[in-house]
């Protein structure tokens, strides 16, 4: 049954463009890149964003079983379909045992059944017309992890537009029985650096104000106004300094097999996510490769200021700038087979579709440079690093032979761990070599 709706709901291109949670070929990477490119391009244009993050409040268990019934309905899934899923949410009982004591059975009277694979379907289909409810923000989900985006240069117009988005959303989950929790809920004013703001902007929804935040957690990362990072690295560090000091533990006691086994769980996991979103910024870069040689090192058992080229290499360990190359090319690869999400559709162009003369790169398939970047925040757009990263990839000559993105990805981290430079001797430089692709920061 969830094939079967799932299907439909694709085939037919029923599920809101913006919702990235539960939808194959969708990811929180995916999320994030679109959401911080959107402000990016907010801020290259001097221009004020606003990122309200929901917090609606047990939003699996709240929702009414009548509602979405009839919401299944509007999209075509009626009569016997729509009996099965009457027939599917009806005369559920649920109790709770703590300590060996059990409490009675009661009805579940709305919710949708949780650890089911129609689970997140059903709950991703009710919200799926929330955005109809909202007159000027886009709004961007992740399951239910809900944002609210409005731009605008004057901030007082910004204020009272996004105001009347929050009238609107009350409305909309007061209609669909869901809650939102306002103490949990923020916003942030993502601004230009050198722009001023002449009044603070004061959000209310149900005349309850909602907290302005200096720095916010959305999927996992942290976002300041300015996005510089700051704070997400500082929190990124800490995890990452936990990881060192494992394989310092252990490093005497165990083997290289266990020791990068090590690394990739406590180490690469926490660098590699959301890695396209915040790595753009060669100072962030800097900052975490610095603690990248440390555990190198580690595991190495090399001196405070040897050079590590040569362990990355032994490792078969990829440079986080190699990372940030690796995570662009994977996306690039994607946008050439046609399985990017629909959000990306139109970002790019070949060269041999905007201009019909026979140059080397048109004859090559390579892609067009369609936007100027003015700021710094311009320069780190997806339009632009994408373009880049895809004419550089595109020359490779095992991508047109790889039949898989997986099968491009291994020769790749191969080609980028051959091309590692060897340094001899001590040395507190950062070892690292910028390719054409990140020139532009």
């Amino acid at each position: 049954m969830h094939s079967r709706v799932y299907g439909f709901f694709d085939n037919f291109d029923l599920f809101f463009y913006l919702q990235f949670g539960f939808r194959k070929q969708h990811s929180t990477s995916h999320a994030l890149l679109s959401i911080i490119d959107e402000i990016r391009h907010n801020l290259d244009n001097n221009t004020f964003s606003c990122g309200i993050f929901v917090d609606l409040e047990k939003a699996f268990d709240t929702v009414n079983h009548n509602i979405l019934l009839k919401k299944l309905e509007h999209y075509g899934i009626r009569d016997v379909a729509k009996n099965w899923f009457c027939s599917y949410l009806s005369y559920r009982k649920q109790f709770v045992s703590l300590g060996g004591v059990s409490s009675n059975y009661l009805p579940i009277t709305c919710g949708v059944p949780q650890g089911s694979i129609l689970g997140p379907l059903l709950f991703i289909i009710y919200i799926n017309d929330m955005h109809n409810a909202i007159k000027f923000s886009k709004v961007h989900h992740f399951a239910d992890d809900t944002n609210l985006l409005f731009s605008h240069k004057n901030p007082k117009i910004l204020r009272k537009r996004v105001n009347a988005d929050l009238a609107l959303l009350f409305d909309w989950l007061c209609a669909n029985r869901l809650s939102l929790n306002v103490g949990k809920t923020e916003f942030v004013i993502f601004r230009p650096k050198r722009s001023k703001r002449s009044e603070r902007v004061t959000l209310k929804i149900n005349r309850c104000k909602i907290f302005e935040s200096n720095k916010i957690r959305y999927l996992g990362v942290i976002l300041d106004p300015n996005l510089s990072w700051k704070h997400h690295i500082f929190e990124l560090n800490k995890k990452l300094f936990r990881g060192v000091g494992m394989i310092y533990k252990i490093r005497n006691l165990s083997d290289s097999d266990v020791l990068k086994s090590v690394y990739f769980s406590l180490f690469q996991s926490h660098v590699s996510y959301g890695l396209a979103a915040w790595g753009t910024s060669r100072h962030c870069l800097d900052n975490v490769f610095l603690t990248q040689k440390k555990a190198i090192r580690a595991m190495a058992g090399l001196h405070f200021d040897d050079h590590t080229s040569a362990s990355f290499k032994k490792f078969g360990i990829l440079k986080i700038y190699d990372l940030m190359k690796v995570q662009y090319a994977s996306l690039m690869w994607d946008n050439d087979h046609g399985s990017l999400p629909q959000v990306f559709q139109g970002f790019f162009t070949k060269i041999s579709d905007v201009h019909s003369h026979h140059t080397r790169s048109s004859a090559s398939d390579d892609l067009a440079k369609t936007v100027c970047a003015k700021t710094i925040h311009g320069s780190k757009l997806f339009k632009i690093i994408g373009v880049n990263t895809f004419n550089e990839i595109n020359k490779l000559p095992f991508y047109r032979s790889s039949r898989t993105r997986q099968s491009f990805l291994n020769h790749y981290k191969k080609y980028l761990i051959l091309s590692i430079k060897f340094f001899s001797g001590h040395s507190n430089c950062t070892e690292h070599v910028f390719s054409p692709i990140f020139t532009i920061f």
